[in-house]
Formats: structure tokens, sequence, C-alpha cells
């Protein structure tokens, strides 16, 4: 059984040192919200789930995201802003993104809270293939107690008093641009809010694009740190996913429910190259003892469960499933 394993995780490590890869790289881990279904609302406490989020929390340099564009040039097919925080609270977000290459080899995703976005702002997000909004309710006393936590500005940059009717104008003035990038509403369902789910889908479903769509997904534990009957149990996909996450500071993980970055396998500014990184001896262990559930994987039982995520896009009638 040993020597299977050794085997098994010998072919997982050669396929990551061969393959693309799926590169997180983290502008920050502040975020302005605290909704109730992610670890950001049990910051430094304990959770039901076993694990904690408790995290130095900062800003990504500028030097390290040199080095991250450098690595997404080489090994990325894709490039995903968002691990573990709201992205635009980064000082430098604009300066930043404008950094990207226009043309470049993989495809690039922000995942933002919509709740800092300006109409400046909306010309800096042009510059990626999706925009992923998180979008959880379709009334506003529901989204407060989804949702709570910090001032949303409006379109000039404005605090508001109205969060959600904000939330809402600028997605509706958002989608109304004929240049706007492929967006997606993502909706986290959980026994908070699923009554609202078919509302919700009735009540934006029309104002999409048709390559503009609704995407329902599973509240997920996070790796062991939030709790809700909606979880159920799931493989973990994080051997095969090919998944590289660059914390704010620079230290790396292969998973990205790792919010705490337990698995430690190095950091990029004294690495330089992520492939040092995945050759080393502690991605090996760190692979090794996520594919036998040891450490802070003893209380993952959902892993990255997308079992019952639907999508629904603008302009069509029918539901589709992932594959």
């Amino acid at each position: 059984m040993k020597k299977l394993h050794e085997k098994i995780m010998n072919l997982i490590n050669d396929r990551y040192r061969r393959s693309a890869y799926s590169i997180w790289p983290e502008f920050t881990n502040h975020c302005n919200f605290r909704c109730i279904y992610c670890p950001h609302s049990v910051y430094q406490k304990k959770s039901n789930g076993g694990n904690q989020f408790n995290r130095i929390k900062g800003h990504m340099s500028e030097e390290l995201w040199n080095l991250v564009l450098e690595n997404a040039n080489k090994h990325a097919c894709y490039l995903g802003l968002g691990f573990f925080g709201e992205p635009l609270l980064h000082p430098a977000f604009q300066q930043y993104i404008e950094m990207i290459p226009k043309n470049r080899s993989y495809k690039l995703e922000i995942f933002t809270n919509w709740s800092l976005v300006t109409r400046e702002d909306m010309e800096t997000l042009k510059h990626f293939d999706c925009v992923r909004i998180s979008f959880d309710a379709s009334y506003s006393d529901l989204w407060e107690r989804l949702c709570p936590g910090g001032a949303v500005l409006d379109l000039n940059g404005e605090p508001s008093q109205d969060r959600y009717g904000t939330i809402v104008s600028k997605m509706e003035y958002w989608l109304c641009q004929p240049d706007h990038v492929p967006t997606n509403l993502h909706c986290v369902v959980s026994s908070a809010n699923e009554h609202d789910t078919e509302t919700l889908i009735a009540k934006w479903r029309p104002r999409l694009s048709p390559r503009d769509y609704i995407w329902t997904k599973t509240i997920i534990s996070y790796g062991g740190v939030m709790q809700d009957r909606h979880m159920k149990r799931n493989p973990c996909d994080i051997m095969s996913a090919r998944n590289f996450l660059i914390a704010w500071n620079g230290d790396c993980t292969p998973c990205n429910l790792d919010v705490n970055i337990e698995w430690n396998t190095g950091n990029l500014l004294k690495a330089r190259d992520i492939k040092r990184i995945v050759k080393g001896e502690k991605w090996k262990v760190a692979m090794s003892k996520i594919a036998c559930k040891e450490g802070i994987c003893v209380n993952c039982f959902d892993s990255n469960n997308r079992t019952d995520d639907k999508f629904y896009y603008g302009g069509e009638t029918g539901v589709r499933t992932r594959q």
C-alpha cells in the first residue's frame, strides 16, 4: 500500500511539474465584508468547523506582483484574483491591473463583492476576461443579513447609506455597458438564503447578455472552517487541480481552501520561480498529507464540492450543470 501511494504521488507531482497552472495571487487578505458563509466572519475566533482563519493580514508588494506576472507568463493557463480577500482594497489596484499584459496566454478573472467598484474602476475591469461578482440575495433585508460589514461606494466613489441599493444600481449600470466583459453573478446557496435563489435568478437573468450568467453554488466549509447543513461530503480534488496559491506575502500552497496557508510549500520571493517550489520537498510532503487527509484536512469533508452547481445564462431558458 505504501509503495502504491508513493507511485500515485510521484505521478501527481510529475503532472504538476509538466503542466500549466491555475495561479491564484492574493492582492490582499483584507475584506470589508463579514459575509456569514465566509471565514472572514469568524476571523481570529473559534469556529464550528474545527479549523481557524487567523492569518496576519496585509497587501501584496509590487516586487511580488512582478514575480507573479513573470511566472504567469511562463507557467499559467489561468490567473484568478480573489484569494482570500477583496482585491479592490489594495491601494495600488488599478496600477497592478494595468501591469498585466494585454497579449497573454492565460485566462484572467477577478472575484469581487462589488462594493468598492467605481465608474473609473469599471474601465480597469475591462482588462479581465471575466468578472465574478458575489451576489447572494434578491432583496435588501436578506442581503444585509448575509453580507454585513463596511461601506459601499457609489459610481463616483462616495459612501452610500443604501448599501444593497447601490450594489444593485452599479451592477445594472455595468451590465448595460455594451463593452462590459463577460460577467458572472456568483450566488452561494446556504440555509440562510435557499428560499430566495429562484427569485434571484428570475429577477436578474433577463438583465444578462448571452455571455453573462448566474452561478449558484453550494456553500463550502473552506477547508473545515465553516459549517452549514447544505454542506456534504465530496472527494478532494486538490491532487489533480493544478492549483498554485500565492499569499500576499509570497507564501504558497497547492490548496485553494487553505485560507491560513497551513500547507506552506515555500515563498515565491525567495524561490523566484514556482517550478522550484513544485519540485521541492515541502510541496511533495504537503501533497502527500493532503492525499492522506492529515493535519487541517481532517476537518475538510466537502473539499471543492461543486456537484450541485447550476449555471443560468442570459438569453436562455434552460439550466446548465457542471459536467
